[in-house]
């Protein structure tokens, strides 16, 4: 076989295989989009109803004795959880394409290459730290979501690398099954795996309100908020690439307590 035919089958070999990976990328990615869309739509289509307020009853009501009950999951997830019963809760944040549901499972690797799905795909899921439980009681709720570079997962954090963003969308909305909550967003930097800003397990209050401190004094960017030892702490992880192994952070404290 001539060396130039030889050379041709090569470059044709290469030049497909390129192709077929760039299709391949694209095609997770719409696949992955509109995958999303639905679960958005059977998630917002079972929201509960926004009730008038009741009529104070005529005479007082007779009042029974209370019985502690395990909270219930709210109706809108009942759904979700026949595709996958690791979802944990919803996040969403205006200003950004984030809304998505979040996944819990027994370490923080499976999710990293999974989808909700339980699929392999690059993009993974939202998750959430495995050492929480998610029911709304931990003191510091820990959720991880890759940087894609497409638009999709926790790429939209970095918005909050500039000052006017971060001003103006100061609230995440993050629910778990059994309730709805609101975050003021206080923090937001730059740092490296060495920072241990994940840390769940404190032994004290005072060491507590001094790792708060900490994050808070880290920011890039200013807001007047006041941290108490009776603040729930909210933190988002993703990657940036700064520099080797940098992760971008935000930080929010719950509102309603």
């Amino acid at each position: 076989m001539r060396p130039k035919r030889i050379i041709l089958i090569i470059l044709t070999v290469i030049l497909a295989y390129s192709a077929y990976k760039v299709w391949d990328h694209y095609r997770e990615a719409f696949d992955n989009k509109a995958m999303y869309d639905n679960l958005r739509q059977e998630y917002y289509d079972n929201a509960p109803p926004v009730e008038a307020p009741a009529k104070p009853p005529a005479e007082p009501p007779v009042v029974e004795e209370e019985i502690d009950k395990p909270p219930a999951v709210m109706e809108r997830y009942l759904p979700l959880f026949k595709i996958n019963s690791d979802i944990i809760g919803w996040i969403n944040i205006q200003g950004t394409a984030i809304d998505y549901p979040v996944l819990k499972t027994f370490n923080n690797e499976y999710y990293l290459t999974h989808d909700i799905t339980r699929q392999q795909s690059k993009n993974g899921a939202i998750f959430m730290d495995y050492r929480n439980k998610g029911d709304g009681t931990d003191r510091h709720t820990i959720i991880y979501g890759h940087n894609m570079r497409n638009n999709t997962m926790f790429e939209d954090l970095m918005k909050y690398k500039k000052k006017d963003f971060f001003e103006q969308n100061g609230i995440i909305k993050f629910d778990t099954l059994f309730e709805e909550f609101e975050w003021e967003i206080f923090s937001v930097y730059v740092t490296d795996t060495n920072f241990y800003y994940i840390e769940t397990d404190f032994d004290s209050d005072e060491e507590y309100v001094e790792f708060l401190h900490t994050i808070k004094e880290k920011s890039m960017f200013d807001r007047d908020v006041n941290l108490t030892k009776e603040d729930y702490l909210l933190t988002l992880s993703t990657c940036t690439y700064e520099f080797k192994d940098a992760r971008f952070v935000v930080h929010a404290r719950r509102l309603n307590n």
